[in-house]
């Protein structure tokens, strides 16, 4: 392995310039890598301003397909939804940016990785490139650079202005959302600001109709849309298009950070918002009472690790074992309204669900007698009368 030569992951525009003029004064070789999880930008643009900042080679790996049949559908079969509203956009990209990297850097020989990470992502991205067998260099860390300066070098460089560039946000985009955080925003007490509106609306129309459309699962992976099979990333643009004009899946929280500290953040993530609210409403109608209960549980541990950074942790694979065996029955098909700001489930239907019409409108028949129930409830009810009885007494 090389140790003069250096991979630097693109990630940034206002970021990358200065990143890469900084590790040619520290490697011979300095590899600029885009890596492409459905963020919408000009790939020769990009190119141009890594060879115009000094990088020796550019390199596109497209892993858009990998990241939604690798990751993302792990995270439809966990409802995975952390604190009420971030569906894990950037959580879950980190790990798929980790590994295409390592993959990029294995073929060129290559140890150290660059990314220009900071917060929780630099978290994510340190464990992830190391437990892959690589050496990550967080850039903006390890340089010490402060918005200050980086501020300063894009106004000397002429580093176009433009949302999340130059300006006191910081955001995140791939096919499974867009994060925007900083600046105004750090105030919980503030607003959204209009030019921040105006990213996460600028797809937005006034009040429309209804649009009522079917997603078909197959164990607990959506294939189709209306019935025409697509692929998961196939399904998820066209769900992001119409959840876009919709301002479906906009949430403004303050989650707790991998080291307890609160952020806020803005997040839009319409196809994640809607796949969600179809799988788990298919998962549901499909188990059983103690399966859901427990799913449950799973699921917010999953969310839990996946946030974390912990992608490689032994915990998550047993979990994900556990997911896929419930998810082998979570088969059939979901019919949703889309609406101005929510997406509702109006109709499912499932080979495999063990709801019965029968037991639902109590005509059981030869399944039990309503006389039953007698019994039931009293037994049912022993404990939480030996309890009230209980609390009677000391009061006395």
């Amino acid at each position: 392995m090389s140790s003069d030569r250096v991979l630097v992951i693109y990630y940034n525009r206002l970021y990358n310039p200065l990143i890469i003029r900084s590790l040619k004064s520290e490697y011979r070789e300095v590899i600029a890598l885009y890596i492409d999880e459905g963020q919408v930008r000009d790939i020769d643009d990009i190119e141009l301003e890594c060879m115009v900042a000094g990088a020796d080679k550019f390199i596109y790996k497209d892993y858009r397909a990998q990241y939604a049949e690798h990751f993302l559908t792990k995270a439809i079969k966990a409802n995975a939804i952390y604190q009420h509203g971030y569906f894990l956009s950037a959580a879950l990209s980190r790990p798929a940016i980790a590994e295409a990297a390592v993959e990029v850097a294995n073929e060129l020989n290559i140890d150290y990785i660059a990314h220009q990470f900071r917060g929780n992502d630099q978290v994510r991205m340190d464990m992830n490139i190391e437990i892959l067998n690589k050496i990550p260099i967080a850039s903006l860390r390890d340089f010490k650079y402060d918005e200050n300066i980086v501020n300063s070098y894009a106004m000397k460089y002429g580093i176009p202005q433009e949302f999340g560039c130059n300006n006191p946000y910081s955001t995140s985009e791939n096919i499974w959302g867009l994060s925007v955080e900083c600046g105004p925003l750090a105030e919980p007490e503030t607003l959204i600001p209009e030019d921040a509106r105006e990213k996460l609306f600028e797809h937005a129309l006034s009040a429309t109709e209804p649009i009522f459309l079917s997603l078909g699962f197959e164990n607990g992976i959506p294939i189709s849309i209306d019935g025409e099979k697509k692929s998961l990333y196939e399904i998820i643009e066209i769900l992001n298009k119409i959840g876009k004009k919709l301002s479906i899946g906009i949430f403004d929280i303050v989650e707790d950070g991998i080291v307890g500290l609160k952020t806020r953040a803005i997040y839009q993530s319409p196809a994640a918002h809607i796949l969600i609210t179809a799988h788990r409403d298919l998962e549901c109608y499909c188990s059983n009472r103690h399966e859901n209960w427990f799913k449950e549980i799973i699921d917010k541990k999953w969310v839990e690790l996946v946030y974390s950074g912990l992608w490689y942790d032994p915990l998550l694979t047993h979990l994900n074992h556990f997911i896929d065996s419930m998810n082998q029955h979570v088969n059939g098909e979901i019919k949703l309204e889309l609406g101005y700001k929510y997406a509702n489930v109006c109709s499912r239907t499932s080979k495999t669900t063990i709801y019965d019409d029968n037991l639902a409108i109590y005509n059981c028949g030869h399944l039990y007698s309503q006389n039953d129930a007698e019994g039931f409830a009293k037994i049912f009810n022993i404990h939480t009368k030996q309890s009230a009885k209980s609390k009677m007494r000391q009061k006395l």
